[in-house]
């Protein structure tokens, strides 16, 4: 069964009344970023991750990819998966820290969903501004200041990529 590759149900009438947020290095994909992303990408995705992905993506939501990398990097990942969106760096605009926050808000502002309704994956505090845009942060791995978050605001959290995957 291929793991990577998801469809949309047919019967999704409308606009999507939620989002999910997966932040691509480090969190979907075991690789801290993709210029180290070596091999087949199959054995780089972050199962716990990646099934989140398919499993927003079957209950309709907007499924978003946000990523410090350009688009030209990306392009493998986004023909795999099929994101409804990809928040990707430009040259004039890196996608990183509060750009991601700012970025996701832009989206959900445009799509005229509630933030309160969304989701987001991330794995390390840059990414704090965009699980601080959603009314469901979940923590990817053991980064000491999203624990801290998670912990006062009763986040979900996931487990880190193991060693042996990377």
């Amino acid at each position: 069964m291929d793991t990577t590759s998801r469809t949309r149900p047919d019967d999704r009438r409308g606009r999507p009344t939620a989002a999910a947020f997966f932040d691509v290095e480090g969190t979907l994909l075991t690789a801290p970023d993709l210029a180290t992303a070596t091999g087949p990408l199959g054995r780089l995705w972050h199962p716990p991750v990646l099934a989140a992905l398919h499993g927003h993506a079957a209950l309709g939501h907007l499924v978003v990819l946000v990523a410090r990398a350009g688009a030209a990097e990306l392009a493998p990942i986004t023909r795999d998966l099929a994101p409804d969106a990809v928040l990707c760096s430009r040259p004039e605009a890196p996608m990183i820290g509060q750009g991601k926050g700012y970025a996701a808000r832009a989206l959900l502002r445009e799509c005229g969903i509630l933030a309160a309704r969304c989701y987001a994956y991330a794995d390390e505090a840059a990414d704090l501004p965009l699980l601080a845009e959603v009314g469901h942060p979940v923590v990817v791995g053991d980064d000491p200041v999203l624990l801290r978050h998670a912990r006062r605001g009763n986040w979900r959290r996931l487990p880190a990529p193991s060693a042996e995957r990377k």
